[in-house]
C-alpha cells in the first residue's frame, strides 16, 4: 500500500517537496502557495567564462588577458493548480509578491548547504481561464557564485618557529575573501597579515610600549610638630657655612589645632646659637640619591610681641660634603627697631635681601605665606611673602641638594625672654624634579580591543567603530584560493600574551 498524496493542494512537509524545490530567502515556496510545485530549475550548471585575448599586429593567435565569469540566469519552471480560474490567479499574484524582493536568499533542497543571492527578473502567465498551468520565472544573480551556507573557522595557532599561523582550507572553487577577529589581552602597536598573496598591516612597527621621561617625586613631607621633631636633632648645614652652637632643645607650641616646632631652650654662646633638626634625603624610585633640581617649601610664623625682640629662623639645603647650596633666613638682630629681614643666599653668598616688620599683620605674622626655594639648574627662585625673586648661579648648576636644615636661634645672652614671640616652624616638603622614569605609552591598541576585518568590503573595525586611518600605505589585501592559505600574523613584540586570532571564510563555487 501507498500513501496518498494531493499534490494539489497540500502543501506538505520537507520529505514531500520536490528535489529541486526553491527555498527563498528562508522558505520554500511550496510551503507559502497552496497548489505550487517546482518542476525543473536550469542556470545552475556549469558557466561559461568570458575571456578577454589581445592580437598583437600579425602574430598568430592572441595574447591572453583573463577571464570573467558573467551574470548568472536561474529558471525555475513550476507548476500551480487550483479549483478555480480566479483562485490560480490569486496564487499566481501571491508568487508575484513573494519574489518581488531584491538580492534574495536562494537555496534549493538538492544542495541546501549552498546559496545564489539572486533578483527575480521575469515570470509568465497563466493562461485566462485555466486552473492548471505551467509557468517559468527567472532568477538573474549579477554575482554567478554560489556560497555555503555555514562559514568555515580556523583558530590562529603558534609555529614551532614561534610565529602565529592560521590555516585556511577552502573546499570550493574559487578564492574567497577572508574576515579576521583579533581580540587583544595586552596593549599593542600594531597587526601584520601576512600571505604569499599578500600583506595588511594596521597601526606602526616601530610603536613602542614605554617611553622615558621625568616626573616629580615628594621625598620629605613633614608637618607639625610630631613630623619636624622627627627630624635629627643637632649638626646640619648652616647659613654661609658657619658653625653656631646648637646646644639648645624644641618644644611644641599649639595654635588653633596645629602643633608648631617651637624653641623651647635657646642654648648658649657668644653670637649666634640655639638648635636645629635636619634631614637627609631619600633615593628617588631609581635609587639616587641627591636632587639637582627640587621644590623645598615651608611656612614660618615669625612675629615679635616687643621690639627689643631677637632670633633667627632658617631653612637651608647642604649638599653631599655638607656644604651650604641655598637658603632662606628670617632673622631679627635688632633691639632698636621693630625690624627684620629676609635674606637669600646661595653656595654661602647672600643672593638677596628683604627688610619689613615682623609685626602680627606681617607676611609671618597672622597672614603668613608658604615660603619656599626652587633650584632648575642654575636658577634659583625664593618665594617670600607671595613674591618671587630670581637669581642665576651657573657654577651652582649641577649642584645636587642632599640634606635640609631647619636652624632656631638667638644672640648672645638675650635669652628665652628676649626671643621673638612667635617663632614657629609649620611643616616642610621637599620635591625633587625631573626624576626620570620610563611609563606606559598608551599604544594603539589596548587590552580588550577587539578589530574586525571584513575582507569583501577590506575594512578595519575596532570596538565595531570603522578605523581606515589605522590602516598603512600599501596594504594589500589578499583572499583564500581553493585549497590550503598560510597566513602569518604579526605584533608589537611587548604584547603579551598574544592577540588571539580567529579566521573565517565562506567557500564559493562556480
Amino acid at each position: 500500500m501507498y500513501a496518498f498524496v494531493d499534490t494539489v493542494e497540500s502543501g506538505g512537509g520537507d520529505a514531500l517537496l520536490p528535489s529541486e524545490a526553491l527555498k527563498f530567502n528562508g522558505e520554500y515556496l511550496e510551503q507559502r502557495i497552496r497548489g505550487y510545485r517546482t518542476l525543473s530549475v536550469s542556470g545552475r550548471e556549469m558557466l561559461n567564462a568570458e575571456l578577454e585575448e589581445l592580437a598583437v599586429g600579425s602574430k598568430n593567435g592572441s595574447e591572453y588577458l583573463y577571464k570573467r565569469y558573467p551574470p548568472r540566469d536561474i529558471t525555475v519552471q513550476f507548476q500551480i493548480t487550483a479549483s478555480s480560474a480566479s483562485m490560480l490567479q490569486e496564487r499566481f499574484n501571491e508568487l508575484n509578491k513573494i519574489l518581488d524582493v531584491e538580492n534574495a536568499v536562494l537555496v534549493f533542497r538538492d544542495e541546501q548547504d549552498k546559496y545564489f543571492v539572486g533578483t527575480k527578473s521575469a515570470v509568465s502567465l497563466p493562461d485566462e481561464g485555466r486552473t492548471s498551468t505551467v509557468g517559468k520565472f527567472v532568477l538573474h544573480c549579477p554575482d554567478p557564485f554560489k556560497y555555503a551556507v555555514a562559514e568555515k573557522e580556523f583558530l590562529a595557532g603558534f609555529t614551532s618557529d614561534g610565529v602565529l599561523t592560521a590555516y585556511i582550507v577552502n573546499g570550493g572553487s574559487v578564492p574567497v575573501a577572508i574576515d579576521y577577529f583579533i581580540k587583544h589581552y595586552h596593549d599593542n602597536g600594531y597587526i601584520g597579515i601576512v600571505s604569499d598573496d599578500g600583506v595588511i598591516q594596521y597601526g606602526r612597527v616601530e610603536e613602542c610600549d614605554v617611553q622615558q621621561g621625568n616626573k616629580s617625586e615628594m621625598l620629605v613631607d613633614l608637618s607639625g610638630y610630631a613630623g619636624l621633631n622627627a627630624m635629627a636633632s643637632g649638626g646640619g648645614v648652616q647659613d654661609a657655612n658657619n658653625q653656631y652652637p646648637l646646644n639648645g632643645s624644641f618644644r611644641a607650641v599649639t595654635r588653633d589645632g596645629i602643633q608648631y616646632l617651637a624653641l623651647d631652650n635657646v642654648g648658649s654662646g657668644g653670637a649666634w646659637h640655639g638648635a636645629s633638626k635636619s634631614v637627609t634625603l631619600p633615593a628617588d624610585s631609581n635609587g639616587e640619591v641627591g636632587a639637582v633640581n627640587f621644590y623645598l617649601e615651608s611656612r614660618f610664623w615669625f612675629n615679635t610681641d616687643k621690639v627689643p625682640q631677637t632670633g633667627a629662623l632658617e631653612l637651608v639645603v647642604g649638599d653631599a660634603n655638607g656644604r651650604h647650596v641655598a637658603s632662606i633666613h628670617v632673622v631679627k638682630s635688632t633691639t632698636a627697631a621693630n625690624q627684620c629681614s629676609a635674606v637669600f643666599q646661595i653656595n654661602g653668598t647672600e643672593a638677596g635681601r628683604i627688610k619689613y616688620e615682623p609685626g602680627y599683620w606681617s607676611v609671618t605674622g597672622n597672614d603668613r605665606k608658604p615660603v619656599y626655594i626652587r633650584k632648575s639648574g642654575e636658577l634659583f627662585e625664593f618665594c617670600f611673602g607671595g613674591k618671587k625673586y630670581q637669581y642665576r648661579n651657573p657654577a651652582m648648576a649641577g649642584v645636587k641638594a642632599v640634606s635640609v636644615t631647619l636652624l632656631y636661634l638667638q644672640y648672645g645672652t638675650r635669652g628665652a625672654v628676649n626671643l621673638v614671640t612667635k617663632m614657629f616652624a609649620e611643616y616642610l616638603r621637599f620635591r625633587k624634579d625631573d626624576v626620570a622614569f620610563w611609563y606606559d605609552v598608551p599604544n594603539r591598541y589596548a587590552s580588550g580591543d577587539e578589530l574586525y576585518v571584513d575582507g569583501s568590503e577590506s575594512k578595519l573595525f575596532v570596538n565595531g567603530i570603522a578605523s581606515l586611518d589605522d590602516e598603512i600605505l600599501g596594504s594589500r589585501y589578499f583572499k583564500a584560493g581553493p585549497g590550503m592559505t598560510k597566513v602569518e600574523f604579526y605584533y608589537s613584540g611587548f604584547s603579551n600574551p598574544a592577540p588571539e586570532v580567529k579566521v573565517r571564510i565562506r567557500e564559493a563555487w562556480i
